[in-house]
């Protein structure tokens, strides 16, 4: 029988190359992003819809409007429960962010970021009636973000600044909020290490692939 996912994720499943600059970037070709990688390791059987948005949090606003793009619509929460709606009936969503919400303004805690992943995945259990019809809501597969690396252009330090230490704990803040609850969870940090692009904030090419391999291995698992 055949299985649908969603991937919900920020710049580093939308595929954001490193560089030197920090920014402006392009995006890795869809079959070096991990979510291609583990959509080709699936085969043909499942079916892969991928929703990135680079600046993308868990559950806040943006700071800034992005030319056409609001400060609102970075908020992964306002929009997961449309994102659910398009691609119904869904078997499996994967939620892979966290990473922004690491921005020094916005002053959280990896505790915090971890209870904020597992209020998406409520927002999902929470889709099963949608938009006139009637599906079983999603499994959920939360990825807790690789942790962040030195970042030497100014403008990454500056935004990110104090973030590298935190980062490092989300996994594990996320895995104590996880606890009891029907969710899985996958740490990005143990396959791939920290972020190895040039800006030390994305993942690099490899690192996609890794990712990508080893979270195909769990979704077999869950799906089976």
């Amino acid at each position: 029988m055949n299985k649908k996912i969603l991937v919900y994720g920020d710049s580093n499943t939308w595929g954001w190359i490193g560089v030197e600059e920090a920014f402006p970037s392009t995006r890795y070709n869809d079959d070096e992003r991990w979510a291609g990688v583990m959509s080709d390791a699936l085969g043909s059987d499942v079916s892969v819809a991928v929703d990135g948005l680079t600046v993308r949090s868990t559950n806040l606003d943006d700071s800034n409007d992005w030319n056409n793009i609001t400060a609102d619509m970075f908020n992964g929460a306002k929009l997961l429960p449309c994102a659910i709606a398009r691609e119904m009936p869904l078997d499996l969503l994967i939620i892979s962010l966290g990473t922004n919400d690491l921005k020094s303004e916005t002053n959280r805690s990896a505790k915090d970021i971890a209870e904020a992943l597992i209020g998406l995945s409520e927002i999902s259990n929470q889709s099963a009636s949608g938009v006139a019809y009637k599906y079983d809501a999603p499994k959920v597969l939360i990825i807790a973000p690789a942790p962040l690396n030195s970042m030497p252009h100014p403008d990454f330090a500056a935004m990110f600044e104090g973030a590298q230490k935190k980062s490092k704990n989300i996994s594990f803040e996320l895995k104590k909020a996880a606890s009891g609850r029907d969710i899985f969870i996958l740490d990005a940090g143990e396959i791939i290490g920290a972020a190895a692009s040039v800006d030390g904030l994305h993942i690099s090419k490899q690192q996609h692939n890794q990712l990508g391999i080893a979270v195909a291995k769990t979704v077999k698992s869950i799906l089976k």
